[in-house]
C-alpha cells in the first residue's frame, strides 16, 4: 500500500476536537494504523528497518478497536 502523507499542519484542522481517535489508512488489502514512539524508538527503526534498541515487546501497547468499528471496515470493503 502507497501511504499518503501531507504536513501536520495541514491535516489537523479535520481531526475531531476531542475524545480519542485513530490515525489509519486502508485499500482493499490492509489497514496501516498509526503508532507513535519516542524519538530514540522511532529513528532506530526508521534507520535500521526493524525494532530493536530501546523498543521492548514486554511495553507494547496494542491498538484493541471495537467490535462494531471494526464491522463498518470490514463493510466498506464488501
Amino acid at each position: 500500500m502507497r501511504l499518503v502523507t501531507e504536513p501536520y499542519l495541514n491535516q489537523v484542522s479535520r481531526w475531531p476536537k476531542n475524545g480519542r481517535h485513530i490515525l489509519a489508512q486502508y485499500d482493499d488489502h490492509s489497514i496501516v494504523v498509526y503508532q507513535a514512539y519516542r524519538p530514540t524508538i522511532a529513528n532506530f527503526a526508521a534507520t535500521h528497518g526493524y525494532f530493536s534498541g530501546e523498543f521492548s515487546f514486554n511495553r507494547m501497547s496494542w491498538i484493541k478497536p471495537n467490535f462494531l468499528w471494526i464491522l463498518s471496515v470490514l463493510n466498506s470493503f464488501l
